[in-house]
């Protein structure tokens, strides 16, 4: 008998180990995922020297143009995108503060009333009695009762395993990825603004000059005409005369149609009416900073807040992770409980019963088996941090295409520039000795007039060079991240991984 017992206390201590065993087994999480390998280095091959500084807040301002500068106020004022972005901040920030909720302890209410009314019908059978032989009935009881509860339940989640503060970390990081979109919107947002109103007033510019060589056109077809008709040369160079003043005009109508298309683009990037746009006086353009920073590598282009909303996202995603790891663990809670119950049995009888309640305690429950949720859950944290990975590796390598392709522009400009200089300078020489000959009276008004209808086109293509050297300098600009600058950045992991990853 004592050795039944003995076996018996043996295999409940074995079974006790077991539960324990496997208990323990059901919480524990898998492994940390592999260190992730963003890219730490992005090298621009073929990126000169230079003096220039990062661009500052509000680069626009070195212009001096205070038409752009209202400009930009009003676009910054009522942009859709900007408002969309700031809306998409807000709701981060909102859910930044839910998830920090979570933390705190909380306190439940609970009122309730409630009357009841119960009829009661007794039948019954006289004991020993012959199956067929009559039931009795008793009389019918009818109840009528109330009652009253008032509860209040205490919880708080201690969070032992940090799942919570990870949620609220990735919620954090999630936040600065939409703050640092807003960023992006705007400088989005100024960069075409800015090239709108350039490209508007290049296109005044080159107006300025297509109505001069026009003008020396006409004038030139009235001279020719009057050769013509005196018998003094060819008719066929009166056609060709009008086949000059008519490509003349249609330069003037392209021109003037690509200035109405750019207030009414820059009307709508702004966001604001053409009547709220106002009147654009026209003026020179300004001259391009096109100078390069003497290093544009990544410690250049993570400024952009592209790029650090990319890394904020990492951080969240690895948070997600450490969240869905901790939540294998046994969650801990506090409780208390305290109600109090009235109730009135029956009523009418004078009766009536008070009851009050109370508790406190820990609770603790775990997973045991979830069916794969909560593997689920951390294999969809780890492949959003490698979308996550991938998006910053791309958006990395493609900064860096923007930024070489914008300074290889400029280098490509610049040498045009110098070129078309020269062209203008021998075109207004051979001007100057042509009106000196017909001043003389050396030569008819035009040889004079030719060659100002061709300084006039070297001075359009003046324009188009230091307008495209204007645009690639704002496309720069905007490649580098807008003047963004963004003092708290999450650190990318160091170590060898990193390192081959940017090789």
């Amino acid at each position: 008998m004592a050795t039944a017992q003995r076996m018996r206390r043996h295999l409940r201590q074995e079974s006790l180990v077991l539960l324990g065993v496997s208990l323990i087994a059901a919480c524990a999480p898998p492994a940390r995922p592999p260190q992730f390998a963003p890219r730490s280095h992005v090298p621009l091959a073929g990126t000169p020297t230079g003096t220039a500084n990062w661009p500052q807040q509000q680069w626009w301002k070195r212009y001096g143009d205070p038409q752009l500068n209202r400009l930009m106020a009003l676009a910054t004022r009522d942009s859709p995108d900007l408002q969309q972005a700031q809306a998409r901040y807000t709701a981060a920030e909102r859910a930044v503060d839910t998830q920090e909720a979570q933390l705190n302890p909380q306190v439940r209410g609970y009122v309730s009333g409630a009357h009841a009314y119960s009829k009661v019908v007794t039948h019954a059978q006289p004991g020993g009695g012959a199956s067929g032989s009559q039931e009795l009935s008793l009389p019918t009881k009818h109840s009528w009762s109330n009652d009253g509860l008032a509860a209040a339940l205490f919880s708080w989640d201690l969070d032992v395993w940090g799942k919570q503060k990870d949620a609220v970390a990735q919620a954090i990081g999630q936040a600065n990825a939409a703050k640092a979109e807003c960023a992006m919107a705007a400088n989005s947002l100024h960069y075409n603004v800015a090239r709108t109103y350039f490209d508007w007033q290049s296109q005044q510019a080159r107006l300025q000059w297509a109505r001069q060589a026009a003008r020396d056109a006409a004038a030139y077809r009235k001279l020719v005409a009057l050769r013509v008709h005196a018998g003094l040369d060819d008719p066929q160079l009166l056609d060709q005369a009008d086949a000059r003043v008519a490509e003349q005009q249609r330069n003037i109508a392209s021109l003037e149609g690509a200035s109405s298309l750019d207030l009414v683009q820059l009307a709508a990037v702004a966001g604001v009416s053409m009547q709220e746009l106002g009147t654009l006086q026209a003026h020179a353009l300004p001259a391009p900073d096109t100078n390069v920073p003497p290093y544009a590598g990544l410690e250049l282009i993570g400024r952009r807040p592209d790029i650090v909303a990319n890394r904020w996202q990492i951080e969240a995603s690895v948070k997600g992770i450490d969240a869905a790891r901790a939540a294998y663990y046994p969650d801990v809670s506090l409780l208390a409980l305290g109600a109090y119950l009235r109730a009135f049995p029956d009523l009418g009888s004078g009766t009536r019963a008070n009851i009050g309640l109370g508790n406190f305690g820990a609770s603790v429950s775990l997973p045991i088996f979830s069916g794969g949720r909560l593997k689920a859950q951390l294999e969809s944290q780890q492949a959003a941090l490698d979308n996550a990975v991938a998006i910053y590796n791309g958006t990395v390598v493609q900064a860096a295409h923007d930024v070489a392709q914008q300074i290889a522009t400029l280098q490509q400009l610049r040498a045009q520039q110098i070129q078309t200089d020269r062209q203008l300078a021998d075109v207004a020489t051979q001007d100057q000795r042509a009106d000196r000959r017909r001043r003389q009276g050396l030569d008819d008004d035009r040889s004079w007039l030719g060659l100002q209808m061709q300084l006039a086109q070297q001075r359009d293509a003046q324009v188009q060079i230091s307008s495209q050297l204007l645009t690639a300098n704002l496309a720069l600009i905007y490649a580098l991240g807008g003047g963004y600058h963004e003092r708290v950045v999450p650190d990318l992991p160091a170590g060898p991984t990193a390192q081959d990853a940017s090789r």
